[in-house]
């Protein structure tokens, strides 16, 4: 998964530390759609936000995440706590790459994700 979402709370450093590098996400959008979506719910609710979530029994999980990108620490802390839950996990940092940067398929970086998701998924699910 490139990229994920995990902490509705923001509550990661990579929130301020990554603001300026980050073209394509920044805290102030996220934290308006946290709001819409809890709708004055908790974002530390497991339901909505996984990193705070039992993440024992999951399958085998990959994730893409770029160093210059805002969710950095969401992606590193739960790629921690899968693996502290004993979830097969791969966690892969692309160096100043922003969000999503798997998703620009012109890219050499995003042929590089592109095969490595095809090797883990044929890993995986054959």
């Amino acid at each position: 998964m490139p990229s994920p979402w995990t902490d509705l709370a923001l509550s990661g450093d990579s929130m301020q530390s990554r603001a300026s590098a980050d073209p394509a996400v920044d805290r102030a959008t996220l934290q308006r759609w946290a709001d819409y979506y809890l709708a004055g719910a908790d974002a530390r609710q497991p339901l909505a936000s996984p990193l705070y979530a039992d993440l024992s029994g999951l399958p085998p999980v990959l994730l893409l995440v770029g160093t210059a990108e805002v969710l950095l620490d969401d992606t590193v802390r739960v790629a921690q706590r899968l693996a502290a839950a004993g979830v097969e996990v791969v966690c892969e940092q692309w160096p100043d790459l922003g969000h999503v940067f798997a998703a620009y398929a012109t890219t050499p970086e995003a042929a590089q994700a592109a095969a490595l998701i095809g090797t883990f998924l044929r890993k995986h699910l054959a």
